[in-house]
């Protein structure tokens, strides 16, 4: 069974529920290819899917909701960010944690101490019978052979009843002894350079017999009128040296993930604070970071060259080479931090490649490209868009995990072609991409999703 979905519009201000369904993703466009803002839910409909596991994906475009499916937002508290305190604690004892005592479950419902008593009731059989193997044993002769099942009865069903007698007696839960840090004192990065790292060190040390913590974690946050957006969560573990512990933590803080919270019209406050689970226990004001300038391009591949990346799968290489240099490439390592395509604005990633999706198409029809990708059948795996040719007529697929969807169908090998580059990842990224999405989508789906 699923639970109910609860979609928060914050343009709008208003939200909207959908019943017995489970998230799983937004998307720019339903496999049909309509462009919005999609929300994709799984839901139990075994008509649609009679083998298990019984799971029924839909698509639904929340632009075309009806108002009175959405429900107003209440006005938000007046929070006043600059009201909020730093935290600098000379000492902190972290959550205890509880230890349960080791036990077998105690059996409550009439079956359970049925199946209870009776299994007691073969361990005593079984450590009466090893008993009297054990006497029979002690006459001597033959007998004595008696002496091997004996003791494999008397060990059996000993250590049987114990355990099983173990059942009755009340568990307690006593706690750990909390760990701790004592003289607690945190520095960091001056300031918050987005697409760099930020580094943060914590000193202390310990607090008589209570253990040191294994990791201390922490976050850089902004706050606003709104509830606090965590930009990164560090973490680091002690090295202690002379009774004095240290903890180093650093991160690289994500440009795109700063993007929105940069451009907040909400006054806002960031902070780094120490966490312990939910619990905030040092809190540190920080400068706000300086407006996110766009990166300068440094290499710009030829066109044959994009081609060339695209078609192999190498769209990630083209953009970390177009902002660090040619020699660039996914084991690229910038203070000791992997660099990829997440560092880069929607702007930015579209800016790099010069080519369009009509470029590509007709690079890969001129080079026979369509004969390596094309299959006879669909093949297993996670999912992802497959082009099979099969009763004289190509079909773009898209497949994932249990559901698959023919999203275009024609037997002609170049429109076939054409409505499988357009819904590779990168294409989203050429010029034409949309309209030609729109061409090579089937009309009228025999299997609509929506209409679920």
């Amino acid at each position: 069974m699923h639970q109910d979905t609860l979609v928060l519009d914050a343009t709008y201000a208003r939200w909207g529920l959908l019943p017995d369904v489970s998230p799983l993703a937004f998307e720019a466009a339903t496999p049909e290819g309509r462009p919005g803002t999609v929300l994709v839910v799984e839901g139990d409909d075994s008509r649609h899917h009679p083998f298990p596991p019984y799971t029924d994906l839909r698509w639904w475009v929340l632009e075309d909701w009806p108002d009175d499916r959405w429900t107003e937002l209440p006005e938000a508290a007046d929070v006043d960010p600059p009201t909020l305190q730093e935290l600098r604690p000379a000492q902190y004892v972290f959550e205890p944690e509880w230890l349960e005592e080791a036990a077998p479950k105690r059996p409550t419902s009439p079956g359970e101490w049925i199946a209870y008593l009776v299994a007691l009731a073969v361990l005593v059989i079984v450590l009466a019978l090893g008993i009297r193997a054990l006497q029979w044993s002690l006459l001597g002769g033959w007998w004595v052979l008696w002496i091997a099942p004996g003791l494999f009865c008397v060990i059996v069903g000993g250590v049987g009843l114990a355990g099983h007698l173990a059942a009755l007696r009340p568990r307690h839960q006593s706690p750990a002894l909390a760990p701790a840090l004592g003289d607690l004192n945190v520095s960091c990065s001056d300031q918050l350079n987005i697409g760099g790292l930020f580094e943060v060190t914590v000193h202390g040390s310990p607090v008589g017999d209570h253990p040191l913590p294994a990791t201390v974690d922490a976050r850089v946050v902004r706050y606003s009128a709104t509830d606090p957006d965590a930009l990164v969560y560090m973490q680091g573990t002690p090295d202690l040296q002379g009774g004095q512990v240290t903890y180093g933590l650093t991160a690289h803080l994500d440009r795109r993930l700063a993007f929105p919270l940069l451009n907040d019209p909400v006054p806002g406050r960031w902070a780094l604070e120490l966490i312990d689970g939910s619990t905030s226990y040092c809190r540190i004001f920080l400068q706000s970071p300086p407006p996110l300038e766009p990166l300068l391009q440094v290499y710009q591949a030829d066109k044959e060259t994009q081609i060339t990346d695209l078609l192999s799968g190498g769209s990630s290489e083209l953009i970390l080479k177009a902002y660090h240099g040619e020699s660039a490439s996914s084991g690229l390592a910038r203070h000791g931090a992997a660099v990829y395509d997440d560092d880069f604005t929607d702007a930015e990633v579209r800016s790099v490649f010069t080519v369009s999706i009509h470029d590509v198409v007709a690079a890969a029809w001129d080079n026979g490209w369509i004969d390596t990708v094309v299959q006879p059948q669909l093949a297993g795996g996670d999912g992802g868009i497959c082009l099979v040719y099969a009763g004289n007529e190509y079909r773009v697929v898209d497949v994932e995990r249990y559901w698959q969807q023919v999203v275009y169908t024609t037997p002609d090998a170049r429109k076939a072609l054409e409505a499988f580059l357009v819904r590779q990842p990168w294409a989203q990224w050429l010029p034409g991409s949309a309209e030609l999405l729109a061409q090579r989508t089937a009309a009228g789906l025999e299997d609509d999703p929506q209409a679920h």
